[in-house]
């Protein structure tokens, strides 16, 4: 019998990966179709569309699979490139053929404050043409809010909100339920400010978390505030007093929200599809006809028509390099900073007599000491063949992102990014009590002290938890001494601004921890200064080689779904459950901590601050 579903499975197994490898020569043969079918055309006399949809990324993750036998889905497109948006509204604004912008957000998720100011540069630079900007939607997010505010015409449909509400940090505690659960945590943390860990060893935010939590919030929600203030010309108190009392202004308004905002200067037009739709055909100078007449086209096809074979300059480039995601060993996909696939682009930049200088956009939280640490050796490594390497921060750069960036020439950072947390921790999780309740007992002998390593059904040997407790000093110490090194300040210097404590942006470069406050556009400039090419200079992209399989799957769909995601989604649906997403994304981090934790020591520098909406 057990020979029989053996073989059974491993046949469904082949029969499986027949039908995925029949339906990918499928979708390739449409994607050659598609290549060979021509660009688009640009219309002579054109609304160019940004319509965003997922989040907003610095770049798109690979698609997978499924990951079940016989599950052949595809995770439908749910990511949009900043870089991509940033590029075709900036390209547009000097084409003639496109005489206004129209921004359709309803689809866009929740996007960071740096993300969301580096789009608003770009519409400044459209608006600043002299061409017209309009922002239509049913109901507009807060993120989404923040990119219409810039519009000349914000239109809302009657029954729609503007669904302002400030910002806030927020997460779930788990020390009270591993309490019950018999799981003994035990931590090594070098920083007293080092949060990410807390929740397993507390029930409520710490103190020093609090205090720096707050701090955080403060500039981030000034930052919002000041800028829809000034974009739809409207006093930040008055916004603020909105917000803090908002039951009694809907009252003014017998419960109208619609009515409250336009009234409040938030939007310009209450107006269903069809009257925007007119508006947006008498701002294309059609006077007669139907509304739908007037030309348009999407960013995708915009971009597809105009930007996607420009030359690059020879001799003369900038080379720039994404690290997004959670730093870990190993090769990784776009979406995780892995320490070979980061050395691979950093040498490949070094090899290249083509680029002079490198830009590194890091967009991550950390993870991995050791990765970090290898990724810092390899831009040491290029910094000594004589080319110029510039960091641009992006939403977060903090712990094992400020580990790899340290060692850079420039710094830049937008006010808004969170960097910082310069510490360290470690975590260890013993399950041994628990399993003593249920009647399960571990016992055996080794040749050493330390001879059974870490395991989850025994206590650390005491000779490790002191190993594990030097190591983590050790760690520490290093870290102060990369910034030390990198930042031109003393030790004590840095101590005062390690601690695990994060900074904003804008607080970064008072401290020293950052050079200079602006986008990846700044950076690149900067970059080519310092290469002596300010003159005469292309930008290009170093990514991972992908192949042409991967490549398709990223054309047609756009980003990646797991097998563990879709895991515990379809866990809690067969218990009848529905999991708040925040505590789906604590249970599957901490897991991941605590796997990576098992069977040896592993040190994390990483940070871990979510700030909603």
């Amino acid at each position: 019998m057990k020979q029989f579903f053996s073989t059974l499975f491993l046949w469904l197994g082949r029969i499986r990966n027949v039908l995925i490898n029949g339906i990918f020569i499928i979708f390739l043969l449409l994607f050659v179709s598609a290549m060979y079918a021509g660009q688009p055309k640009v219309p002579d006399s054109a609304a160019l569309v940004i319509d965003p949809h997922g989040q907003i990324v610095e770049e798109l993750e690979l698609p997978t699979p499924g990951s079940l036998p016989f599950d052949f889905s595809f995770t439908a497109p749910n990511q949009t490139n900043l870089h991509e948006l940033v590029e075709v509204i900036e390209h547009a604004a000097a084409d003639d053929r496109i005489r206004l912008l129209v921004l359709k957000l309803n689809d866009m998720e929740k996007t960071s404050l740096p993300k969301l100011q580096e789009l608003r540069r770009a519409i400044t630079v459209f608006k600043s043409s002299g061409k017209m900007v309009i922002a239509v939607g049913p109901n507009y997010s807060q993120s989404q809010y923040y990119l219409a505010a810039m519009a000349d015409q914000v239109f809302l449909d009657p029954m729609g909100v503007v669904a302002l509400q400030g910002f806030s940090i927020y997460r779930n505690y788990f020390k009270a339920a591993l309490d019950k659960l018999s799981v003994d945590v035990q931590i090594f943390r070098a920083g007293k400010y080092k949060a990410a860990i807390e929740p397993l060893i507390r029930n409520d935010m710490s103190g020093e978390d609090r205090s720096a939590n707050q701090a955080l919030l403060s500039v981030l929600w000034g930052a919002y505030k000041d800028d829809v203030a000034d974009m739809r010309g409207i006093k930040a108190a008055r916004l603020q007093a909105l917000l803090d009392k908002p039951a009694s202004f809907l009252a003014k308004y017998d419960g109208d929200y619609s009515a409250l905002f336009k009234a409040e200067g938030l939007v310009d037009t209450l107006a269903d599809y069809h009257t925007i739709e007119n508006y947006i055909a008498g701002a294309m100078g059609i006077t007669s006809g139907s509304s739908s007449d007037y030309a348009s086209i999407d960013f995708h096809q915009y971009r597809a028509a105009t930007l996607s074979d420009l030359p690059a300059a020879k001799n003369r480039q900038v080379g720039v390099i994404t690290a997004s995601g959670m730093i870990v060993d190993g090769e990784q996909p776009p979406g995780m900073v892995g320490s070979e696939s980061m050395i691979e682009m950093l040498e490949r930049a070094r090899l290249n007599p083509q680029i002079r200088a490198v830009v590194l956009r890091i967009d991550s939280p950390g993870g991995s000491a050791q990765a970090s640490e290898a990724i810092r050796s390899a831009i040491v490594h290029l910094k000594a063949s004589g080319k110029p390497v510039v960091v641009s921060m992006g939403s977060l750069a903090a712990s094992g992102g400020y580990w790899m960036a340290a060692p850079a020439d420039e710094i830049w950072a937008y006010p808004t990014t969170i960097t910082g947390s310069i510490g360290a921790f470690g975590v260890m999780a013993n399950v041994e009590q628990g399993l003593k309740k249920l009647g399960i007992h571990t016992d055996g002998l080794g040749t050493t002290s330390i001879a059974a390593g870490i395991r989850a059904d025994r206590s650390m040997p005491a000779q490790l938890n002191e190993v594990m407790s030097l190591a983590m000093k050790h760690t520490y110490r290093r870290f102060l001494g990369i910034v030390s090194d990198g930042r031109g300040l003393s030790i004590d210097e840095v101590a005062k601004l390690a601690e695990g404590r994060v900074w904003t942006g804008v607080d970064a470069q008072r401290l020293g921890l950052v050079d200079d406050l602006g986008g990846l556009k700044e950076a690149i400039i900067a970059a080519a200064k310092r290469a002596n090419i300010e003159a005469d200079y292309s930008p290009v992209w170093i990514k991972p080689p992908l192949s042409m399989r991967e490549m398709v799957l990223l054309k047609l769909f756009g980003n990646a779904d797991t097998f563990a995601s879709r895991l515990l989604s379809q866990s809690a649906s067969v218990l009848g459950l529905s999991l708040p997403a925040s505590l789906k994304l604590d249970i599957n981090q901490y897991a991941r901590i605590l796997s990576l934790s098992s069977g040896q020591p592993h040190i994390f520098t990483l940070c871990d601050v979510r700030v909603s909406p």
